[in-house]
C-alpha cells in the first residue's frame, strides 16, 4: 500500500503527471466530481485490468457499476471531498474473471487549498489476505462449535466425567462429579488421583491410569473417598486424550456401582446363609422337584435315616417308605404341589438298621418368582415324643384330680423342654392355651433366660429332681411374674426318663412388695460398699446423689466430695464427649454403652476408667440411672505396650519399617497439599559385619543402638528414624522446603558418628554412608523413593570414607 502524503497540485496536463503511474503495478485511478457523481479522468494500466469495463475514461461512477455498489462508493467520495483527507476502505469488487477484495485509498489532490480538483484512487489486491483471514475465523468457529459439543457432552453426561494431565492431576470435571462425590471442581483441580483412591485399590488404579497414558483404553474398578470419608465403588473407563499423534491428559466416566455390588455382596451372604442352614440344620431336610425326583438332602436326613443321597437317588424315595404309608406320602406331596401351601403330617418310618422311629413331615412349597419349582420335605424324629405322650396319657388318669384343680400352674414337657400339656391354672396365669404352647406359638420364657432352662432340662436328664427354683417368666402380655418352680422327672417303664412335670409358683406381688421395701431401706446402697468399682447414682438433671467409698481408694477423693456436682466432674475434657453420648444413650434410647475415659487423681495423674452406665426404672419409667468405673489403667498400660511391639523395634526401641512405610506415606500425603518436599535417607553402618566377627554380636547390637540413639539426636522433631533391619536405617524427612536441609541432615549424623563406642573396654569406630532421594523430584511414589535412596546409598559406599550421595 502507497504511504500517505500531502496533497500537491497537479496542474491542467494530467497525462504529464500520470505517466509513472502507468508503471506502477498497483490499480490507480484520477476522479473528478461531476453534479453529484464523479467522473474517470485516468485509469492506469492494472486499474483497467480489474473495471467492469475497458473504456471508462469519461464514463460517471454509476455508468461503471451497478447502482447498489455505486451509491456505496459515491458516499466514500464525497466523504473525502467533504473531509479533505485520506481515507481507506475494503471493497468487493466484481470483475470478468470473478472478482477480488480490494483495499482501497482516496486522497484528495488540492490545487487551491480548500478545493479539491481531484481524488486518486489507489487500490491494493487483498484478496488472498482476506480469504486467509475467512478461513481462520470460521475454523474458530467450528473449533468453538465442537468444543461447546464436547462441554455439552460432559456436563450433561450421567456418569461422572474426569479429565486428567499426564502427571494423573484433575484438570476438571462434571457437575455428576459433585453430586457423587460431594468434592467440587474447586477443590479438585489440580489434586493428584491419588488423593481420592482408597489405598488398597491405589496401586491397581494407577497401573490403569499408566495403561491409559500409552494411548489404550481401560475399563477396570476401584474404590474411592467421598468428601465425607465415606468409600463408593465406581466403574471406571479411561480414554487417552491423543492429540497430533501425542497422549496429553486422560478423560475419566466412571459410574457408580456401590449399590450394585452391596447387593452382589447380600446376595451371596444369603447363598451362604441357606446353606449354612441346609447343611447344619438338625432336622432332615430333602428336595424334590415337581414331578418328585429326589434333588438334595442334608447331614441331618443322614442322621435321620441312615440313608445316604447316593442311595436314595439311586433307588426311588418312594421305596424307602413303609407300604402301608406310600398313598399318604404321595397325596400329602401333590397336595402341596397343587395348593402352594405348606403341609404337615405324621409317618411310621424303617431306618436303614430297620429301627422303626416316628416322623413329622413338613411338605415346603419351593416358589421362585412366582414358579413352582418342588418342594422343601422337612422331617423330625418324633418318636421319643410320641413315646413320652403316651406315657403321660397314661398316667393322666392319677392325676386328673390334682391337675384339674391345682391352684398353681402344672404342666408336662418332653426331653428337648417343649411343653405337651398343660393345666387350666397355667392358661389363667399366663394367658396362653394349651394349643398355643404345644404349637410353639406361645412361649413364657424371657429370651436372656434360654440358658437358665437349658441348664434345667441337662439336671432333668441325669434324673435329678430340681425344687423351689426362683426364676423369672413372661405372660402373654409381656408381663414380667417372679416364680418358684419345681421340677420332678418323668420315666418310662425302663426308668428312661422321657420328660418332666413341672409345678410354677406366682410370688411376683410377694416379690414386689419384697422389692419395694428394699428400695425404702436402701435407697443409695445398690450394691456391697466392699466393692473395687466406683458406683455413682445420679438424678436425671446429671447432679451426683451418691458415689461408692471405692472412690477414694482408686481416686483418693472422699465420696462426699462429688455429691451433687455434675457426673462429669474429674473427667479429662477430651474424653467428657464421649461420657455424655453414652448417657445421653441410656437416656434417649435405653441403650447402654461402655466407654472408657480419663478421670483425675487427687494426686494430679489422670487414671484410666472404664464407666457403664445403668438405668433405675420403676414401673418401666427411667427415673435415676447409675455408673459402675471400673480402673482400667494396667490394661490401657498392655495395651500400649502390644501397640508399641508392633510399630517400634524390639533392639532399640526407635520406629520400625511398618511405622516408617506410614510415616512416608503421610508425608508425600502432605507434601502433595502443601507443596513441599520429602526426602528419604537410607543408611547402613561401615564394616558392620566387620565389628560383629572381631568383638562379638552383643557388641553389634550396642554399636546398633548407640547409631539409633545417635541419628535421633541428629533429627528435628517432625523427622522419623527407623530400623529397617540389621544395621540399615531409614529417616524420614517430611516438609522440606530444598534439598540443602536434607544434607544439613546427612552431615549432623555423620559428625555424630565420629566418636568410637566405647564398649568392654574396647574402642569401636562407628561410621555409616548415606543415599538420600527426594519427593517429587527424584519419583512420585513411595517405593520409587526407597529404592532411589538405595542407589544413592550404594554410590556412596564406593567411597572409602564415611559419605553420602544425592540420588542424580
Amino acid at each position: 500500500m502507497m504511504k500517505k502524503h500531502p496533497s500537491k497540485k497537479i496542474g491542467q496536463d494530467i497525462s504529464a503527471s500520470t505517466a509513472l503511474f502507468d508503471l506502477i503495478q498497483d490499480p490507480i485511478l484520477l476522479l473528478t466530481e461531476d453534479d453529484e457523481s464523479y467522473c474517470y479522468l485516468y485509469a492506469n494500466p492494472a486499474a483497467l485490468a480489474i473495471m467492469p469495463k475497458q473504456n471508462i475514461i469519461g464514463c460517471l461512477i454509476e455508468e461503471v457499476f451497478l447502482p447498489e455498489q455505486s451509491r456505496a462508493i459515491i458516499q466514500q467520495y464525497k466523504k473525502v471531498t467533504a473531509v479533505q483527507e485520506s481515507i481507506e476502505f475494503i471493497e468487493k469488487i466484481q470483475t470478468d474473471s470473478g472478482f477480488f477484495i480490494g483495499e482501497i485509498m482516496l486522497s484528495p489532490v488540492l490545487v487551491k487549498p480548500n478545493q479539491c480538483q481531484f481524488i486518486m484512487t489507489v487500490v491494493r489486491d487483498v484478496t488472498e489476505r482476506e480469504q486467509r483471514k475467512e478461513a481462520l475465523l470460521k475454523t474458530k468457529r467450528e473449533i468453538d462449535v465442537e468444543r461447546k459439543r464436547l462441554n455439552s457432552l460432559v456436563e450433561n453426561n450421567g456418569n461422572a466425567v474426569f479429565e486428567f494431565d499426564q502427571d494423573k492431576n484433575f484438570i476438571s470435571i462434571n457437575h455428576t462429579v459433585t453430586e457423587v462425590t460431594g468434592f467440587s471442581e474447586k477443590e479438585l483441580i489440580g489434586q493428584s488421583v491419588v488423593s481420592m483412591v482408597v489405598d488398597r485399590y491405589l496401586e491397581d488404579t494407577l497401573s490403569h491410569f499408566e495403561k491409559a497414558l500409552t494411548g489404550v483404553s481401560v475399563e477396570f474398578e476401584t474404590v474411592i473417598y467421598t468428601k465425607k470419608r465415606q468409600k463408593a465403588v465406581f466403574q471406571v473407563n479411561t480414554i487417552p486424550i491423543i492429540i497430533e499423534n501425542q497422549v496429553n491428559g486422560i478423560y475419566a466416566i466412571a459410574k457408580e456401582i456401590s449399590d450394585h455390588k452391596k447387593t452382589e455382596r447380600l446376595l451371596r451372604e444369603n447363598e451362604q446363609r441357606y446353606k449354612s442352614l441346609f447343611d447344619n440344620h438338625p432336622h432332615g431336610i430333602f428336595t424334590f422337584d415337581r414331578t418328585g425326583n429326589l434333588e438334595s438332602i442334608n447331614a441331618g436326613t443322614e442322621n435321620i435315616t441312615g440313608y445316604t443321597f447316593e442311595e436314595l437317588k439311586a433307588n426311588s424315595f418312594l421305596s424307602i417308605v413303609m407300604p402301608e404309608e406310600i398313598e399318604k406320602v404321595r397325596d400329602y406331596f401333590y397336595k402341596a404341589i397343587n395348593s402352594e401351601q405348606p403341609e404337615r403330617y405324621e409317618m411310621a418310618f424303617h431306618k436303614k438298621n430297620g429301627g422303626l422311629i416316628d416322623l413329622q413331615v413338613l411338605n415346603i412349597p419351593l416358589i421362585v418368582d412366582g414358579q413352582m419349582l418342588g418342594i422343601h420335605g422337612i422331617i423330625t424324629d418324633i418318636t421319643e415324643k410320641n413315646l413320652a405322650a403316651k406315657a403321660l396319657t397314661k398316667a393322666k388318669e392319677e392325676l386328673e384330680v390334682f391337675w384339674e384343680n391345682s391352684t398353681d400352674p402344672l404342666f408336662y414337657i418332653d426331653t428337648k423342654g417343649d411343653i405337651l400339656k398343660v393345666n387350666p391354672a397355667f392358661e389363667e396365669t399366663f394367658g396362653f392355651t394349651e394349643d398355643e404352647m404345644k404349637t410353639g406359638k406361645g412361649t413364657i420364657i424371657p429370651s436372656h433366660m434360654r440358658s437358665d432352662q437349658d441348664h434345667i432340662i441337662g439336671r432333668i436328664l441325669d434324673g435329678e429332681t430340681v425344687k423351689f427354683h426362683d426364676t423369672l417368666r413372661i405372660d402373654k402380655t409381656g408381663k414380667p411374674l417372679n416364680i418358684i418352680s419345681s421340677y420332678s422327672p418323668v420315666r418310662n417303664s425302663d426308668r428312661k426318663v422321657i420328660g418332666a412335670t413341672i409345678v410354677y409358683k406366682n410370688v411376683t406381688e410377694l416379690k414386689k412388695a419384697e422389692q419395694e421395701l428394699q428400695k425404702s431401706q436402701e435407697k443409695y446402697r445398690l450394691i456391697t460398699e466392699s466393692t473395687f468399682d466406683i458406683i455413682t447414682l445420679i438424678d436425671l438433671s446429671g447432679k451426683v446423689e451418691y458415689v461408692s467409698p471405692a472412690s477414694e481408694k482408686v481416686l483418693g477423693y472422699s465420696d462426699q466430695i462429688f455429691i451433687g456436682s455434675p457426673f462429669t466432674t474429674n473427667v479429662h475434657p477430651e474424653d467428657t464427649c464421649n461420657l455424655i453420648e453414652s448417657v445421653a444413650s441410656l437416656i434417649d434410647r435405653r441403650e447402654s454403652t461402655t466407654v472408657e475415659v480419663r478421670c483425675m487423681h487427687r494426686k494430679g495423674h489422670y487414671v484410666w476408667m472404664e464407666i457403664s452406665p445403668t438405668p433405675v426404672l420403676s414401673n418401666g419409667e427411667l427415673k435415676q440411672f447409675f455408673t459402675i468405673a471400673r480402673d482400667i489403667t494396667e490394661r490401657k498400660r498392655l495395651q500400649d505396650k502390644v501397640e508399641k511391639m508392633a510399630f517400634y523395634d524390639h533392639l532399640t526401641g526407635i520406629p520400625n519399617r511398618r511405622t516408617f512405610d506410614d510415616k512416608l506415606k503421610k508425608a508425600i500425603f502432605q507434601a502433595d497439599a502443601t507443596g513441599k518436599k520429602v526426602a528419604v535417607l537410607m543408611l547402613d553402618g561401615r564394616k558392620f559385619k566387620q565389628i560383629n566377627d572381631q568383638f562379638g554380636h552383643d557388641a553389634g547390637d550396642a554399636v546398633i543402638r548407640e547409631m539409633a540413639m545417635r541419628l535421633e539426636s541428629s533429627i528435628r522433631s517432625s523427622d522419623t528414624v527407623a530400623r529397617l533391619g540389621g544395621d540399615e536405617m531409614g529417616i524420614v524427612l517430611p516438609g522440606l522446603d530444598s534439598v540443602e536441609v536434607a544434607e544439613q541432615t546427612a552431615k549432623r549424623i555423620l559428625k555424630s558418628l565420629e566418636s568410637p563406642l566405647l564398649f568392654n573396654g574396647c574402642e569401636i569406630k562407628i561410621g555409616a554412608e548415606i543415599g538420600i532421594s527426594l519427593y517429587p523430584d527424584n519419583a512420585d511414589n513411595e517405593k520409587s523413593l526407597v529404592k532411589y535412596a538405595d542407589m544413592a546409598l550404594y554410590e556412596a559406599k564406593t567411597s572409602d570414607h564415611d559419605h553420602y550421595r544425592i540420588y542424580n
